[in-house]
């Protein structure tokens, strides 16, 4: 940020200035690359767990943790005021996967294994977070609510994550969802 800083005041020479540029875009590119892969990395250490509920989704836990990230980048930006067209897009893009999660979580089932995220009231947490993060904040953008879409998706983030934690806990203390997870 800084490299980029120095370039843009141009307060040093061309050539300097130059080599400034270059080392702030090797900085940037490496950055998006390693918060590319960082940012679904947290899903991926929850699903290798064996908390029954965690283990049996851990292929849309990284796709939603990672999601989840980006929605929320995107919210908080619009909230401090920026108004720009990729933010906007950003922002229906992330509540749209974040629709489709709570559809392929609601279809997706198996019994006693995962009982905590179907019959449990802290499954509830979960359809309530992705709820708010998913089709409230595509409507709200399509009436032309940014902010309230924004604070829509940043609460339902939050609250869908409580409702992994507390899946996690119900799912691990049930011995009936320990075992018959075994079979998948």
């Amino acid at each position: 940020m800084i490299a980029l800083e120095l370039h843009a005041h141009q307060i040093f020479p061309d050539t300097l200035d130059q080599l400034l540029r270059l080392a702030a875009d090797v900085f940037i590119f490496g950055s998006a690359i390693f918060g590319t892969l960082l940012a679904t990395y947290t899903g991926v250490l929850i699903g290798a767990t064996a908390i029954p509920a965690w283990f049996l989704h851990r292929t849309l836990l990284p796709i939603h943790f990672g999601t989840a990230g980006l929605g929320s980048a995107a919210a908080v930006l619009e909230l401090l005021g920026y108004r720009i067209p990729a933010l906007n897009f950003l922002g229906f893009y992330a509540a749209g996967v974040e629709s489709a999660l709570l559809v392929w979580l609601s279809v997706d089932k198996h019994g006693a294994a995962d009982r905590a995220i179907h019959e449990h009231g802290s499954g509830w947490l979960i359809r309530i977070g992705e709820v708010l993060n998913g089709p409230l904040a595509i409507v709200l953008r399509l009436l032309g609510q940014v902010p309230l879409a924004a604070l829509s998706f940043l609460i339902g983030a939050l609250v869908s994550r409580v409702g992994w934690i507390a899946v996690g806990k119900v799912s691990g203390s049930d011995p009936e969802s320990v075992f018959a997870a075994e079979r998948y």
